[in-house]
């Protein structure tokens, strides 16, 4: 008997226990279960800048997106990568040549494609009409002083085709050769002639972007020998590429494809 009184003295208080966890606690005590977070998801966004007139893509184009500044590529493509789901986030694509650009975008997908078409400042077949116009001005003047203006209108680069028309025109002294030839050259016609007048018909623009181009026309010339006060008519289908160079369009080739000369 008195062995079963010192087990149960030691058997009650697990009994007790036993028996509290047995009738289990209220279920408003219980805490709420931990539920693990969603993992953040992440995306890309691209796409392409091109001009809105000619739908050429723009290489070197400022994109960025929440501060982060990348330049396109030659096909005009940006790329951003590891951007985060659903926060809304601003895109801005700037050029000093083009109107500024800017949107709110928000990504809720894999690859968000978000292309651009930048509009132009200015017209470019204006621009480079005006540049012809300018060299044909400064020529009519038959003012020396206005070589180094001449001059100007020319790319460092500058260099006129190798074919046999255009070698016609250069060796005429019609055409400088190289950026180095413009000045001898312009100042021979100075020299030689009393009178010039320049006329442009049968306008042909090939227009890559706001700072690549190409031009084919029909250029004539009529003039007066400074010698002996003959005239001359000039008459030739050229091609002309232009390449702005800071905010000037500037000539870096010149090429004849047919002359007639009448005297």
């Amino acid at each position: 008997m008195q062995i079963i009184l010192k087990i149960s003295r030691y058997l009650m208080p697990l009994l007790i226990l036993s028996l509290i966890f047995a009738c289990g606690t209220d279920e408003e005590d219980e805490p709420d279960p931990i539920v693990p977070p969603e993992p953040q998801q992440f995306g890309t966004v691209s796409g392409i800048v091109t001009d809105a007139v000619t739908g050429n893509p723009l290489p070197g184009v400022q994109v960025t997106l929440s501060d982060v500044a990348v330049e396109t590529e030659v096909d005009g493509g940006f790329v951003y990568n590891d951007i985060l789901y659903g926060e809304e986030q601003e895109l801005t694509v700037h050029d000093p040549l083009y109107q500024a650009y800017s949107t709110q975008i928000v990504l809720n997908e894999v690859r968000l494609v978000h292309n651009v078409a930048l509009a132009p400042l200015n017209d470019h077949q204006e621009e480079l009409l005006a540049l012809l116009e300018n060299l044909s001005d400064l020529l009519e003047s038959l003012d020396m002083d206005n070589l180094p203006s001449l001059q100007s209108l020319f790319s460092e680069s500058y260099f006129a085709a190798d074919d046999e028309v255009t070698k016609i025109g250069v060796i005429s002294g019609v055409v400088p050769p190289n950026f180095e030839g413009v000045i001898p050259t312009f100042t021979s016609v100075f020299e030689q002639y009393s009178w010039l007048n320049f006329t442009y018909d049968n306008l042909v623009y090939d227009i890559t972007d706001a700072r690549k181009a190409s031009l084919q026309m029909l250029i004539g010339v009529d003039s007066e020998n400074a010698e002996d006060k003959s005239m001359r008519s000039l008459e030739g289908t050229c091609q002309f590429d232009f390449r702005r160079e800071g905010s000037e369009w500037k000539i870096v080739y010149w090429q004849l494809m047919t002359l007639d000369i009448k005297l």
